[in-house]
């Protein structure tokens, strides 16, 4: 038989479990934080290709201006030359 001893150590362990397992996270805390970070995943997808974008458009700006100015200076060159 058990002792009442026993029974109350045996009360404070569940109600200790019970209270630990408020903390825990359901199938349907686990499922939201996915969905969460899919989304997340989505928009640093999205935030990549924009990037990638305007780094192509800005590499090339860059290099009309390089080769407007160099063609400029070379027809100044010239000028001066001749």
């Amino acid at each position: 038989m058990v002792s009442s001893k026993d029974m109350e150590a045996l009360k404070e362990r569940v109600s200790r479990l019970e209270a630990t397992g408020k903390h825990l996270a359901t199938k349907a805390d686990v499922a939201e934080a996915r969905a969460e970070i899919a989304n997340v995943r989505a928009d640093m997808a999205n935030t990549k290709s924009e990037i990638i974008k305007w780094v192509v458009g800005v590499g090339i700006a860059f290099g009309i201006g390089v080769a407007t100015l160099n063609s400029s200076a070379i027809l100044i060159a010239l000028r001066l030359a001749g």
